[in-house]
């Protein structure tokens, strides 16, 4: 996205200011050099280079379009400028040029904008080798006409364009190279945040049919005598695979969840991972019923908490997961002695860290993570919910 927001941009200046330039600073010049060319040049060249630009600036206008139009037309306008400087070189009355400033090839000022678009759309030295031949080629047509062919003046101040080009494109080529980069981790922000969030509902899943078998299924079994089973234990063992197929869900009647479901919930969002991993979650016996949205933010932000420490902190490294639910709220800690990094030094944009947990529990009222770490000094995230 970042990507092609730079190759469009390009585009719009480049082709903005072809169409601008002649009819700034160029028509004096063409005046001046009355004589220097045959007539059918300035009109043909102006065809070929502003028609190219009207194409380019066509196909940057759409926010979302493609980057291979803008190749194309970046391609077509770059040919456009070799092909008018190509045929100055038989339109050329052989006659100097006697007015002041550069010689009356008015395309000098348009011919290196196409390198700044191709500069954002292929390889930089690519956008360099068409910079050096228009250049050369303009410098040769300056220096016939403005200076008799003798000498080298036209071809040392192509020289120093050439030059100033050259810091301008290794400028964009970096920019370039932030902007695939950042489009690169936005892309795995993406799939992590996928793989987090399909994580959490195989562990909420995992979770309601372990309430199901528990609570449900047992009680039914139980209560079913040998022999035939009458209308009233059919409709409670139906009501029962319903649920456990998902069928009977009612969302609104889930608002609370009681301490002990909690706890499970929690437990199984850390086993989910191995059963290497030290699990202690408990919750006093003061504990009231928690809302399901502390229970899945808590638990999403622990899935995080757990899978980083699980991937970064290294493959001989411990990790411990600790958790209390009581009257005041819900404190949970991740420990691990693993390799441990700098807090200072994340990215804005990780969604690990940033998006998965601290964001997440912030979002929630009376949340707060911390995250505490060191680099070979371990890490702990510390998550926590208070009662409001």
């Amino acid at each position: 996205m970042n990507v092609y927001r730079m190759r469009r941009a390009a585009a719009l200046t480049v082709s903005i200011s072809t169409l601008l330039v002649p009819f700034m600073s160029i028509v004096p010049a063409i005046i001046a050099g009355k004589g220097v060319t045959e007539a059918w040049w300035t009109p043909t060249s102006f065809v070929l280079i502003l028609g190219a630009a009207i194409v380019m600036l066509i196909a940057a206008v759409p926010e979302s379009g493609r980057s291979h139009a803008l190749f194309r037309s970046a391609v077509v306008l770059a040919a456009a400028n070799l092909a008018a400087l190509m045929l100055w070189f038989p339109a050329w009355t052989h006659l100097d040029y006697t007015g002041f400033g550069s010689p009356p090839v008015w395309s000098a000022n348009t011919v290196v904008l196409p390198a700044v678009a191709l500069a954002t759309l292929v390889p930089i030295r690519w956008a360099a080798a068409y910079t050096v031949v228009g250049l050369g080629m303009l410098a040769v047509a300056q220096q016939r006409a403005g200076f008799g062919g003798h000498g080298a003046d036209a071809y040392f101040n192509q020289m120093m364009t050439a030059s100033l080009m050259a810091v301008f494109l290794a400028m964009l080529g970096t920019a370039m190279g932030i902007a695939r980069a950042v489009d690169a981790t936005r892309a795995v922000v993406l799939t992590e945040s996928v793989a987090a969030a399909a994580s959490a509902a195989r562990v909420e899943e995992r979770r309601r049919l372990d309430v199901v078998l528990r609570d449900k299924v047992i009680a039914v079994l139980r209560d079913i005598a040998p022999g035939t089973p009458d209308d009233r234990h059919q409709r409670q063992a139906r009501a029962v695979l319903d649920e456990l197929d998902g069928a009977d869900v009612d969302p609104l009647a889930a608002g609370m969840v009681t301490p002990s479901d909690a706890v499970v919930h929690l437990r199984e969002a850390v086993i989910a991972f191995g059963d290497h991993l030290l699990v202690s979650v408990e919750a006093t016996d003061d504990a009231a019923d928690l809302p399901v949205s502390v229970v899945d933010a808590v638990g999403a932000a622990l899935v995080e908490a757990v899978g980083n420490s699980v991937v970064h902190a290294g493959p001989r490294a411990s990790t411990a997961v600790v958790g209390l639910i009581s009257e005041a709220g819900v404190r949970v800690r991740v420990v691990d002695d693993g390799c441990g990094f700098d807090p200072d030094r994340i990215a804005p944009d990780r969604s690990g860290i940033v998006l998965g947990i601290q964001q997440r529990m912030d979002l929630l009222p009376g949340g707060s993570a911390v995250v505490d770490a060191a680099p070979l000094d371990g890490t702990m995230v510390s998550l926590e919910w208070s009662r409001q």
